[in-house]
């Protein structure tokens, strides 16, 4: 959801210059929209130096999306993406039910440093944290014993 600098995504926080969802997640338009789909991991084909070129026009899929630090306005600036290394998201629990929150690194290394860490483990007092490091590898913080015990079981 990438926008020109200073572009509004609601609750007077902007994007800026942070640009890790165009390039980490994967997007696909619902069937009732017009077709549009990103690979993960790849930078989308609109994304230009400025943000978005078709910013005014974006697909239905980019304009629903906004990373925790656009919702959670305690999240400190030092906590947008582009800056700690990692952005996080809420989505479905693919462990179980209700939500998750998906931690996407975007350099080796962000999710070890000291702030990050700390909200992870804070995040996942409440919820799964799915922790994707930048090398592909998953990690799961859940304090949902249920669903440690599954992950125990799925790696015997």
């Amino acid at each position: 959801m990438s926008s020109a600098p200073g572009g509004e995504t609601g609750r007077g926080r902007t994007c800026g210059e942070c640009r890790a969802c165009c390039v980490v997640l994967g997007f696909e338009a619902r069937p009732d929209e017009a077709p549009f789909a990103k690979p993960a991991g790849e930078p989308c084909p609109h994304l230009c130096a400025a943000g978005c070129s078709i910013y005014a026009g974006r697909p239905p899929v980019c304009r629903r999306f906004r990373c925790a630090w656009l919702q959670e306005p305690t999240l400190p600036r030092s906590m947008r993406p582009d800056r700690c290394g990692v952005m996080f998201a809420m989505n479905d629990n693919i462990l179980g039910s209700g939500y998750a929150v998906f931690a996407y690194e975007l350099r080796s290394g962000a999710a070890d440093r000291l702030r990050v860490a700390q909200v992870i483990r804070r995040v996942a007092a409440q919820a799964p944290v799915i922790l994707i490091r930048a090398d592909g590898r998953r990690e799961v913080f859940t304090a949902d014993p249920a669903v440690a015990d599954r992950l125990h079981l799925d790696q015997r």
